[in-house]
């Protein structure tokens, strides 16, 4: 039930006239039990504009914020204890007709994720991109693309280091239609930005690994000083593991190669050293 209601419009008469360029038009005041509501026109010229809502609790708490323009809007959750704010939703329409919305949470200690979708004007999953921030840093962005089914045709993740703000980790996927891995690169960097390590894993089809890589660099000069491949049976056992070492020339100075059973017993080994 209402319990009390008021407007400005008992007090007053509006002017309907356009507002000049800048103007704040105050629409008006609801008051009722769980709280007020005021509402605002912003124009930036007497075409454009944006309708502003601001909702209080009892205790004249600022609630939400939320704006409304055409082709967009957006609402900001506020904490009513301390003032802070701890979610803002976005939505708007892109050029090409497609829908774009973004929410963001705001988690305490200076630290926010950030989750944005794109999709098509007939309703298919374009784009989908994951941040965490710290303060105005972004600790970590992912992003996947999808095929016209809505399943995953690729993703790439970054990780970043806190201190530095640099790369320290790259994840690339390629998916199968039956959004399973075809294929996975990792590259990891020390706090330098120097690429120390690199993998990669092919996979069988709709089941596990089918063949591993593995690299090892020098973070100095970055060179390539250890190769290490990996291969798997469809049942996810060893078949083979053949290890190569290298010099700061890039030479190769060691090869090693061990053989599995079908068990993953190894049967088999060889060793070369080069000069």
């Amino acid at each position: 039930m209402v319990s009390h209601m008021t407007t400005e419009r008992d007090n007053c008469e509006l002017d309907f006239r356009p507002p000049a360029e800048g103007q704040d038009l105050n629409l008006g005041t609801r008051i009722d039990r769980n709280g007020k509501t005021t509402y605002h026109v912003l124009t930036t010229d007497r075409r454009a504009g944006v309708f502003l809502e601001k909702v209080y609790d009892q205790d004249h708490h600022l609630i939400k914020l939320q704006k409304r323009s055409r082709g967009s809007r957006s609402e900001t959750y506020f904490d009513t204890e301390s003032g802070a704010v701890i979610r803002i939703f976005e939505s708007s329409t892109l050029p090409d007709g497609s829908s774009l919305t973004k929410n963001i949470i705001y988690t305490g200690r200076d630290r926010s994720s950030e989750d944005v979708i794109v999709i098509s004007p007939n309703g298919e999953l374009v784009r989908r991109v994951e941040r965490e921030h710290v303060g105005m840093r972004t600790v970590f962005q992912g992003q996947t693309e999808y095929n016209c089914d809505g399943t995953p045709a690729s993703t790439v993740n970054h990780r970043m280091d806190l201190a530095t703000n640099r790369l320290v980790h790259r994840e690339q996927i390629q998916w199968l239609s039956e959004q399973q891995r075809s294929l996975t690169e990792d590259f990891h960097f020390d706090h330098a930005g120097n690429l120390i390590k690199y993998s990669k894993v092919l996979y069988h089809p709709n089941s596990g690994p089918f063949l591993e890589e593995t690299q090892e660099y020098d973070p100095a000069n970055q060179s390539l000083t250890r190769r290490e491949i990996t291969g798997y049976s469809t049942g996810g056992k060893q078949t083979c593991i053949d290890t190569l070492t290298y010099n700061a020339a890039g030479e190769v100075t060691s090869r090693e190669s061990i053989f599995f059973d079908e068990n993953g017993n190894p049967i088999a080994s060889r060793n070369c050293a080069h000069s």
